[in-house]
């Protein structure tokens, strides 16, 4: 990787990361997406254990090493309370692998049936989902914002106390923030059912794009706590 020095605190060895997830043992398997499988273990970080996960890159489903670059240059640098931390990274060998902050009850999309969740909790994750995205697409101090460009409740993380934490941000593209509407024009990417239609149509990607995608995510978590003739 370039910059390679301005990363070096985040490198991890591949042995702990072994050690951590019994060689990515089936046990430790706690999901998977676009970039490969995601593991879950025990690491020594600051000098304390501390459980995490890791998202072990697979070539076979189309990502490689620029989502790989993409994600540590975006959370070295992007850094809030509803987006996911980033702890470490290891390129070894022929091995690329993201170590992140573990949030223990998963992806959003784990709880679209579930009607137990209340009235407040969905609050709060949309709030917390809300306010990791407006952070993105806002003048953080840099020339730079960020569009994420698949945003859909399975990227949106929970930690203990029902937190949103943005995730997966391999497809993401930086956009300049020193014009008031800022247009990129890319190769449509994302996911059906929660991508934008006239970024689909014209590969125009503004933050509305994500703000529509957001507006899927919105619908998904309230729809199945609607009671038949309840207005939203």
């Amino acid at each position: 990787m370039s910059d390679q020095n301005h990363f070096e605190h985040l490198r991890i060895h591949l042995a702990d990361i072994n050690n951590a997830t019994a060689n990515f043992s089936k046990a430790c398997r706690i999901g998977g997406g676009g970039f490969g499988e995601v593991y879950k273990g025990e690491l020594i970080l600051h000098s304390r254990g501390q459980t995490v996960a890791f998202k072990r890159l697979d070539r076979k489903y189309g990502q490689g090493d620029r989502e790989f670059r993409n994600e540590i240059l975006l959370l070295s640098d992007y850094k809030h309370e509803n987006i996911v931390s980033l702890l470490g990274f290891c390129d070894e060998s022929k091995e690329r692998i993201l170590v992140y902050e573990y949030a223990s009850r998963r992806g959003r999309d784990m709880y679209l049936n579930n009607k137990d969740l209340t009235w407040p909790q969905r609050l709060m994750i949309s709030i917390g989902a809300a306010c990791g995205l407006a952070f993105l697409h806002s003048d953080v101090g840099t020339q730079q914002k960020v569009f994420h460009r698949d945003v859909k409740s399975s990227n949106i993380l929970l930690d203990d106390n029902w937190n949103a934490k943005i995730s997966d941000f391999g497809l993401s593209k930086f956009a300049p923030t020193n014009n008031n509407i800022s247009i990129l024009y890319t190769n449509p990417v994302g996911t059906v059912g929660y991508c934008d239609p006239l970024y689909l149509e014209t590969g125009f990607l503004t933050k509305e794009s994500d703000i529509y995608s957001f507006g899927v995510v919105l619908f998904e978590l309230y729809e199945h706590k609607k009671k038949p003739g309840m207005l939203l």
